[in-house]
């Protein structure tokens, strides 16, 4: 199969979008973490669907599980990304309710096991394995090419990370040629290399099936791909490392999904939404109300992301707004996330924060304050401060940096301002 055209080629794409996500915390309490909004109009999971699309890859499967409905809602049979045209499928896989031993999927690998069934309805050659968390675009097609070209049985993208973020990862060693011989699963000693796996994979597609059925009835595994399938394989396989250079962020804490935020705003980061071509279902995100921005007098915004339907008669400054968000006059807000229908009244101070759909931040408010206990001098990234979604601060009220405030929050359920870390995780607990 080396000498096949990639064209010729049958690949069908997996998207693993069934994580809790429990790092980004109160964002993906009520959602899975592939349907967390990202960049003002869009989801997380629309750049790897929009990769998909762009590298002509006819079929992919979205494998759901934690809280699905909203991502059900938006991705839906996946017209938004051509994939209702001839020949083309996409197909939302939740866990099969009832069956033995299927109601929830026991890990990454038993996501795709219990889906082997989908992929042999399409006879592919090749199985691209992707997850539905990360915030990139590629085309997937030079990784099938070079896959092909050394006969692999296996192929991982990777990229070379700094040595302290090694432990978020799994790191892969490879021979000079480029051939995995080793791999650690997010070591927590120093590692013998800083290529980290990105969660992309190319499988042979013969090869995947019996994997995933030997490790199905292995009573040792946990069913993971990082921890199970890809050590095994590296240790037996013809597997390879293909290295991509270009812009690839995992957002799964809230801290590097505001960094995220702020390198969208950052010409110099990559990552370049505009020339990626992503596209997004536009009635998930904003319910028809398509109306244009609008900045009022005494309005101003800038460096940031204004989407439809917002309107400020305040300063915006390196932030990004979703639809529909409001600013009052005299407010200011600061290197922030604002999501869907968040209001800002008057006088308000918001730094370095995230803030989730329907909350209301009343007049006179300070969100991400440096309060004296929580002062971050001398750090390269700020603390950032996270609000959930339907949370009401009352006019006046203080939050100080590195405060979680979990959904729905009112008025009667804060404690007295300034709100502290460790007064909002007392918040958290009741």
């Amino acid at each position: 199969m080396a000498e096949r055209d990639t064209r010729t080629v049958r690949t069908v794409a997996m998207i693993l979008a069934g994580g809790e996500g429990s790092r980004l915390s109160v964002l993906s309490e009520k959602r899975a973490k592939p349907a967390v909004p990202f960049g003002g109009i869009y989801r997380i999971i629309d750049f790897t669907l929009s990769s998909v699309m762009h590298s002509q890859i006819p079929v992919v499967g979205i494998c759901t599980q934690y809280k699905p409905y909203s991502l059900m809602d938006h991705v839906s049979i996946g017209e938004a990304w051509g994939f209702t045209r001839r020949g083309r499928m996409a197909r939302i896989l939740p866990p099969y309710k009832g069956e033995v031993d299927s109601d929830w999927y026991a890990g990454t690998a038993d996501a795709i096991y219990q889906n082997l069934a989908f992929i042999a309805r399409h006879d592919p050659d090749l199985v691209l394995i992707l997850s539905g968390d990360h915030v990139y675009w590629m085309d997937y097609r030079p990784m099938i090419a070079f896959h092909l070209e050394h006969k692999a049985n296996l192929t991982i993208a990777c990229q070379e990370v700094a040595l302290e973020e090694t432990s978020r990862f799994g790191i892969i060693e490879t021979d000079p040629g480029g051939r995995i011989v080793g791999f650690q699963e997010k070591p927590k000693q120093a590692p013998r290399s800083n290529l980290a796996n990105l969660g992309i994979y190319v499988f042979d597609a013969k090869v995947l099936a019996d994997r995933l059925r030997a490790d199905a009835h292995d009573r040792e595994s946990t069913h993971d791909f990082g921890r199970d399938i890809l050590p095994a394989m590296a240790n037996s396989d013809p597997c390879y490392a293909w290295r991509f250079s270009g812009y690839w962020r995992d957002v799964g804490t809230y801290q590097s999904y505001w960094q995220a935020h702020m390198d969208l705003l950052d010409p110099r980061s990559g990552l370049e939404i505009h020339r990626w071509e992503v596209y997004t279902a536009m009635r998930s995100m904003c319910d028809g109300a398509l109306t244009p921005a609008r900045i009022r007098h005494g309005g101003r915004v800038e460096q940031s992301v204004v989407s439809c339907g917002c309107q400020t008669e305040g300063l915006v400054r390196q932030s990004v707004l979703s639809p529909r968000v409001t600013v009052a006059a005299g407010a200011l807000v600061e290197k922030s996330v604002l999501l869907d229908g968040v209001r800002i009244e008057r006088n308000c101070v918001v730094r370095n924060s995230i803030i989730d759909k329907q909350s209301v931040i009343q007049d006179g408010c300070m969100v991400g304050a440096e309060c004296g206990e929580t002062q971050n001098a001398g750090a390269q990234s700020p603390v950032v401060t996270l609000i959930g979604k339907q949370v009401a601060l009352p006019a006046g009220y203080t939050v100080c940096e590195g405060c979680v405030i979990p959904f729905g929050t009112g008025p009667s359920g804060l404690p007295p301002s300034p709100l502290s870390p460790k007064t909002s995780a007392e918040i958290r607990r009741a």
